[in-house]
């Protein structure tokens, strides 16, 4: 396989970064949950199907932040230290994402301005289901060295 492209100066907008896949299991959920419990287990909307029934859902669903983790995560194999240092997130959670679901890690370069020494790259950014459907949308930008413009 392949080494991802990463951030640079000279990506134009219109660039489609590499897309990343991820399988949604109960069990990383519910571990999410586990962390986000101090370590406990708990019967909430995401570990429990009885309980997310009880509150209108069909089923247990992931937590709004564990799959745009993986959006952050994309971010940091693109940008690098420049996300570490810069990276911007902003996100809508759109449709709910559900064990047995696959995500796709999606984004399009729109913009391109200097900052300060640097040039902040834009993306909007997206989790597409396994039906081709947006489930988070949004913006991400982070940082590269503006030497090679």
């Amino acid at each position: 396989m392949e080494p991802m492209t990463e951030a640079h100066a000279g990506l134009d907008v219109g660039y489609e970064i590499e897309p990343v896949t991820y399988e949604i299991t109960q069990e990383k959920i519910n571990i999410y949950s586990r962390r986000v419990f101090d370590g406990r287990d708990t019967k909430n909307i995401h570990t429990d199907d009885e309980v997310a029934r009880r509150a209108g859902l069909p089923r247990a669903l992931a937590q709004g932040r564990y799959p745009i983790a993986y959006i952050s995560e994309r971010m940091l194999t693109f940008f690098g230290t420049g996300w570490i240092q810069g990276g911007k997130l902003d996100v809508t959670l759109v449709k709910g994402i559900f064990p047995g679901d696959t995500i796709t890690v999606k984004g399009v370069i729109t913009e391109k301005t200097p900052e300060d020494d640097d040039l902040r790259i834009v993306l909007d950014v997206w989790l597409e289901n396994q039906h081709g459907e947006q489930a988070t949308a949004g913006v991400a930008s982070g940082l590269v060295r503006s030497a090679a413009m």
